[in-house]
């Protein structure tokens, strides 16, 4: 397997989602690692094979802005003398019902990506009847009414190339982020320029609503393999507007477009927000693979112990969540901290 600079070389097996595709693993190496010597490398994580980019002098890649979740590629004859991992976090394991994993007490490393399975709907009524029994379906409706009666005809862009998309989302999502102190996304400028070249290698689907000829909210994500996507969900940040749940008004044509194209799940990525909520049918469990070194078994039993004492269990996940952030923001891993 060769390697090239500021790009990926290799191509084993098919991958099994967008995250491990020669394309996007190219447009990582590109924007975050560029002029560097990097290939995609099947690496054995437990007794799973994971397919990762390496980076030349530093390894392999297991934490990137933008690279959600790790999930196993199929083992092959080809699987004996692969490099090992002792850890990955952010794992994909097994997918089960929202209920399901809503009933269960899971613990602080173990996170959710909700997702709908389209084949229990065979027709879209019947995924609307399951949005009425959640009561959620109604207000938007009535929401809906009121905001083509304030700016005019709503219009759906399943993929918007205008050219005002792309700052407006970064924009948008800048000034969110700013408004609840967490650290700036698009302040990174490789972050910025991870979506252009999405888009230059045909990976990017940025979805909008438009009400009377004004952008009210954008989707950026990616449909690979009949699996829809997405990382960046932003909205006209507008006081007057808000009641109009524009987010939610947005993600209703977006997943009529999903089921009518005959896609097999609508993945809303990791983290359980509760607009995710709302529509997911299953979740999948989201965690580290691998072994754990002392420190880290510490870490878990100190955070057992927090739980104990609750405020002092909230302030300690705040601020991981916001070193989290900054880390993802810059575009960099633990280990380049």
């Amino acid at each position: 397997m060769t390697q090239t600079t500021g790009r990926v070389a290799g191509g084993a097996a098919a991958p099994v989602n967008l995250y491990t595709s020669p394309d996007f693993l190219d447009v990582i190496a590109k924007v975050y690692f560029p002029g560097e010597s990097c290939q995609a490398q099947d690496t054995v994580v437990g007794d799973q094979v994971y397919r990762l980019l390496s980076v030349s002098g530093r390894g392999p890649v297991t934490e990137q802005t933008f690279i959600d979740i790790h999930e196993p590629v199929a083992r092959s004859s080809r699987s004996t003398g692969l490099p090992t991992l002792r850890l990955l976090p952010q794992a994909s394991h097994e997918m089960v019902s929202l209920d399901e994993f809503r009933s269960e007490a899971t613990s602080d490393e173990s996170m959710g990506a909700p997702a709908i399975l389209w084949k229990q709907f065979p027709t879209w009524v019947q995924f609307e009847d399951l949005l009425r029994s959640r009561r959620v379906i109604q207000d938007d409706q009535r929401r809906a009414r009121g905001l083509e009666r304030l700016l005019g005809p709503v219009t759906f862009t399943v993929d918007d190339t205008a050219a005002e998309v792309l700052p407006t989302c970064y924009a948008w999502k800048s000034a969110r982020d700013q408004s609840f102190s967490r650290t700036d996304l698009f302040a990174s400028e490789a972050n910025r320029n991870f979506f252009p070249e999405l888009r230059a290698r045909g990976l990017l689907r940025a979805s909008t609503l438009r009400a009377g000829g004004r952008l009210l909210s954008i989707w950026l994500g990616a449909v690979y393999d009949l699996r829809w996507t997405g990382w960046v969900f932003a909205f006209d940040p507008d006081p007057g507007l808000t009641k109009y749940s524009l987010g939610r008004q947005l993600l209703y044509p977006m997943l009529k477009e999903s089921h009518r194209a005959g896609h097999r799940e609508f993945d809303f990525s990791i983290g359980m927000e509760a607009y995710k909520l709302y529509f997911a049918t299953h979740v999948r469990r989201i965690g580290p693979v691998g072994t754990k070194t002392l420190s880290e078994h510490v870490n878990s039993a100190l955070k057992k112990a927090l739980r104990r004492a609750p405020a002092l269990f909230d302030k300690a996940r705040a601020l991981r969540r916001s070193l989290g952030s900054t880390r993802r923001a810059l575009g960099v891993s633990r280990k380049q901290l």
